[in-house]
């Protein structure tokens, strides 16, 4: 009897570690930065329109893989903007480059705003934002890095709204030193 329940338990153990997430550190050189994934990324450039020309967004996206994860996508994108918009940046101006980014943000998935919050990432200046849209949440951190924006995002439908995934994977990111 102790031998079957215990067998048993090893099969339920080994049942559910297997269906865990097995989270990896991906680690960008380019974009230097590391965040921990769930998934592996793929990366994507994309040119977009600003008021100082045309920008490269760089994006890392992971997809989920099956209808049971915590959340549809995770990603970290980086924008660079010239350098010398930044060379000597007023709080004014470093404020409306993020609220910039917030209303780019709710406009472009035409979502409603449900929280946006002053942050600081590293002694940088942020902004933690939950929009709503009718394709799910989406969590994001933007974060402004001297001339560049990095976001971190996560999205998830309604019914996995704060699951523990979003929060482990917003607080894993992390800018390394590249030189």
């Amino acid at each position: 009897m102790k031998k079957t329940v215990l067998t048993l338990l090893i099969a339920v153990c080994s049942v559910v570690s297997m269906s865990a997430q097995i989270w990896e550190t991906f680690k960008s050189l380019d974009h230097e930065f590391k965040v921990l994934f769930p998934y592996e990324p793929q990366f994507q450039v994309q040119k977009v329109p600003s008021a100082v020309g045309e920008l490269d967004m760089n994006m890392y996206m992971a997809t989920a893989t099956d209808l049971d994860s915590d959340n549809m996508l995770y990603s970290v994108i980086r924008s660079d903007y010239p350098t010398e918009m930044f060379e000597n940046p007023t709080p004014e101006f470093i404020k409306s480059v993020l609220d910039g980014a917030v209303n780019g943000a709710v406009t472009n998935v035409q979502g409603k705003l449900l929280s946006d919050e002053t942050i600081s990432f590293n002694k940088f200046p942020g902004r933690s934002i939950k929009i709503e849209t009718t394709m799910g949440l989406l969590y994001i951190n933007t974060y402004l890095v001297n001339n560049s924006m990095f976001i971190t995002q996560v999205i998830c439908t309604p019914d996995k709204d704060n699951n523990e995934s979003i929060k482990r994977f917003q607080e894993s990111f992390e800018l390394i030193k590249v030189n």
